[in-house]
C-alpha cells in the first residue's frame, strides 16, 4: 500500500512527542543519579561529596537546559494560539460588519454592496458582483459591484438560465473555478485591466428560496479553505435573507400605502358626496358624520364624530338626528336594511326637513358585523316643488271652472241688479225698499266673488304681449307701501323698509305687484288690530334672484289653519272670499317664483317670496 504523504501538523506533532518523551527520560535518570549519590556519601569521605557536588551541578544543568527547552517549546505553542485567536477575531469581525451592514440599512443596492465588500475582504478577491433576476426573471441585473469598469457592468445581460451563473442559481450549489482563462477583453471589463484566475459562485438562498447569485474573484491563484468557504456560504445566507426582508418589507409598505391611500379616498369621496352620511361602529360610535349631513342637520362632525349614537335623544342640541337613532338600531341589532324609505326632522334652526335615506348594517370579509350607515339626501325642495306643482294644476283645473261659472253667472247678476234699480223707481214702501237693498247688497257681493273668480282664472302675463315689466323692487315697493299707509295707516303702526342695493329689476307687471302686495299689507294690518311693526325686506339670493319678506308682529296663524292658507275659498274672516293668497300664489307661480309663510302664534307672520329677475 502506498504511503500517505506526511503533513506539516502531523511532522510538528511527532516532534513534540520526541522532546516529550526525551525529557522526562532525562528527569528520571538524574532523579535517580541524585538518589544513589546521597546513600553513597553516606558510605564515603570527602573524595564522595565532590562526586556527589558534581553529579548534583549536572543535575541542575540538565534541569535548567529541560526549562529552557521547554519554555522554546511554549512559546511556539503561545504563537499559534495568538495566531488563532486573531484568525477568529478577524472572522468575527468579519460576521460583525455583514450583521452591521444587514441591519443598519433598508436600502438593497447599499446592504449588498457592503456585504461585497465583507466577501472580498474575506478572500482577499478585488474582484466581485451580487446579481438579482429582474422584475421579468429574465436576465440579471447587478446591484453590487466591485472591481469592475462602469460600462461594462451597464451593458452587462446574464440570462438566469444560462451559463455557470444560470447553473448555480437554478441548482443553489457552489461552483469554484480554477486556472481561467485570460479574458481577451480584460481590459475594458475589469478596472485594473487584469483578467481573474480564480473565481467562485454562490447561490443567494434562504428560506429554500434562491434570490440571486455572487461572485467573488482573484487575479491571483487562490486555494480557498473549508472555513472561507464556510463563512462565504453563511454571509450568502444572510444576504439573501436580507433580501428577501426587503422585498417582504417595501411589499408591506406598498400594501400600507395603498391601505392609507383608499382610506384617503374613501373619506374623501365620503366627504365629497351630495348625500349626508352616518356611519356607526359595532359599539355604536360614530365613526363618520360628513360635510353634507352638516349642512342638511346643522350639526357640526365634532360635535358627534367619537360619541354614542344612542345618546342623541339625551342630548338637546342633537335633536335633529333623534329620527335616525331607530332606524341605526335595527340595523345594527336585527340587521334591518331601508331602501329609499323618507322620514321628517327638524334642523338645528328648527326648519322643517324632509330626507330620502337608505340605511343598512356593515359587515367585514368574514361576515362579522362592522356596524351601519345611514345614507339621506335632504328632498324639502323637491317634495315643495311637487305639492306646487300638484297645487298649479288644481289651481289651473279651478281656474278655467270659475272662468266660466263666472262667464256664465256675471250676465244675469247684471240683469238682477238693473231689475231692482228699474223696481226701486217710484217706490215709497219702506218694507219693499229695503227688500230690494238686499237684494243690491247679495248682487253686489255676489259680483265680488265673480270678480275674484275671474282674477284668479286669468292667465299668466307675458313678455309677448308687453305687459309685464323690469320693475325696480326698491322704488315699486317704496311708493306703494307709502300709499298704502296714508289710506290706512294707524298712529300706532310702524313701518320699516329693508333692501339691498344693486337689486337687479325683477319680471312682473305693475298690476301684478300691485295685487301680490297690496293682499299682503292687507293681511298684515288685519293680524295687528292693536298695532305693531311691518317690515318689508328684500334681498338678492344665491342662485341671482331676489328674496322678499313682509313681516308683521301680529296675532300669527293658528298651525291647524297654516296648511289651508293658499287654499281657494278658505277663509277665516267674516267678509273674505277666500280667493287673496290662492290669486298671490297663482300669480307668483305663473310667474316661475314661489311663496312661502312661516307662522308663529302670538309672535307674528312672515310671508317669504322667490321672485325671478328680468
Amino acid at each position: 500500500m502506498e504511503k500517505l504523504e506526511e503533513t506539516e501538523e502531523e511532522r510538528l506533532e511527532r516532534k513534540r512527542r520526541f522532546w516529550d518523551v526525551f525529557t522526562v527520560s532525562g528527569v528520571a535518570v538524574s532523579a535517580l543519579l541524585l538518589a544513589g549519590m546521597v546513600f553513597f556519601s553516606s558510605l564515603s569521605g570527602d573524595a564522595a561529596r565532590f562526586v556527589i557536588l558534581g553529579a548534583f551541578g549536572l543535575l541542575v544543568l540538565s534541569i535548567s537546559l529541560f526549562l529552557l527547552l521547554e519554555s522554546k517549546r511554549y512559546r511556539e505553542q503561545n504563537r499559534e494560539l495568538i495566531e488563532e485567536v486573531t484568525d477568529l477575531n478577524l472572522r468575527f469581525g468579519i460576521l460583525a460588519d455583514a450583521v452591521s451592514a444587514v441591519s443598519s440599512t433598508l436600502d438593497l443596492q447599499e446592504m449588498a454592496q457592503s456585504i461585497l465588500g465583507v466577501m472580498l475582504s474575506l478572500t482577499g478577491s478585488n474582484i466581485g458582483a451580487v446579481l438579482l433576476p429582474d422584475e421579468e426573471g429574465r436576465f440579471f441585473r447587478v446591484v453590487a459591484q466591485q472591481g469592475f469598469r462602469e460600462m461594462a457592468v451597464a451593458s452587462l445581460q446574464i440570462p438566469v438560465d444560462r451559463g455557470n451563473i444560470g447553473k448555480v442559481y437554478s441548482s443553489g450549489q457552489t461552483m469554484i473555478r480554477k486556472d481561467l482563462p485570460t479574458d481577451p477583453r480584460a481590459a475594458e471589463t475589469y478596472r485594473d485591466g487584469r483578467s481573474p484566475s480564480t473565481q467562485i459562485i454562490m447561490a443567494l438562498r434562504a428560506k429554500g428560496e434562491t434570490v440571486g447569485v455572487a461572485v467573488t474573484a482573484t487575479v491571483h491563484p487562490h486555494e480557498y479553505t473549508e472555513d472561507e468557504l464556510n463563512l462565504l456560504s453563511n454571509l450568502c445566507h444572510e444576504l439573501a435573507v436580507a433580501i428577501i426582508n426587503v422585498d417582504l418589507y417595501r411589499q408591506s409598505q406598498k400594501t400600507l400605502q395603498w391601505l392609507a391611500d383608499t382610506r384617503e379616498y374613501t373619506e374623501h369621496f365620503i366627504q365629497e358626496l351630495i348625500s349626508g352620511v352616518i356611519m356607526v361602529d359595532e359599539e355604536g360610535r360614530v365613526m363618520y358624520f360628513n360635510r353634507e349631513a352638516s349642512r342638511i342637520t346643522g350639526i357640526e362632525p365634532q360635535e358627534v364624530i367619537g360619541g354614542d349614537f344612542r345618546d342623541f335623544e339625551k342630548r338637546p342640541e342633537l335633536r335633529p338626528l333623534q329620527p335616525f337613532r331607530s332606524v341605526l338600531e335595527q340595523c345594527l341589532q336585527d340587521e334591518r336594511v331601508f331602501r329609499r324609505n323618507e322620514l321628517v326632522a327638524s334642523n338645528r334652526e328648527g326648519r322643517r326637513v324632509i330626507t330620502s335615506f337608505n340605511a343598512f348594517p356593515l359587515h367585514r370579509a368574514q361576515g362579522e358585523s362592522m356596524g351601519a350607515a345611514v345614507v339621506f339626501m335632504d328632498i324639502t325642495a323637491v317634495k315643495e316643488m311637487e305639492a306646487r306643482l300638484r297645487q298649479q294644476d288644481h289651481l289651473s283645473i279651478l281656474g278655467q271652472m270659475a272662468a266660466k261659472i263666472a262667464h256664465e253667472v256675471k250676465n244675469p247678476l247684471f240683469a238682477v241688479l238693473g231689475l231692482a234699480e228699474e223696481l226701486k223707481v217710484g217706490e215709497d214702501d219702506p218694507e219693499r225698499l229695503h227688500l230690494i237693498g238686499m237684494i243690491e247688497r247679495e248682487v253686489t257681493l255676489c259680483n265680488q266673488w265673480i270678480s275674484g273668480m275671474l282674477s284668479f282664472s286669468k292667465a299668466p302675463l307675458t313678455e309677448e304681449g308687453r305687459e309685464l315689466h323690469s320693475l325696480s323692487l326698491p322704488e315699486e315697493l317704496h311708493r306703494l307701501l307709502g300709499d298704502f299707509v296714508r289710506v290706512n295707516g294707524r298712529e300706532n303702526l310702524r313701518v320699516v323698509e329693508d333692501y339691498q342695493e344693486g337689486l337687479p329689476p325683477v319680471k312682473m307687471s305693475q298690476d301684478q305687484l300691485r295685487h301680490i302686495f297690496t293682499n299682503l299689507f292687507e293681511n298684515a294690518f288685519h293680524a295687528m288690530p292693536q298695532g305693531g311693526v311691518l317690515t318689508v325686506r328684500a334681498r338678492r339670493t344665491d342662485d341671482g334672484n331676489v328674496e322678499v319678506r313682509v313681516e308683521d308682529t301680529g296675532t300669527g296663524i293658528r298651525p291647524e289653519v297654516l296648511p289651508n292658507i293658499f287654499a281657494p275659498f278658505y277663509t277665516t274672516k267674516d267678509d273674505g272670499t277666500g280667493l287673496g293668497l290662492a290669486i298671490v300664489q297663482k300669480i307668483i307661480l305663473d310667474l316661475g317664483g314661489s311663496i312661502d309663510v312661516r307662522s308663529q302664534v302670538g309672535v307674528g307672520t312672515t310671508f317669504v317670496l322667490k321672485l325671478l329677475v328680468n
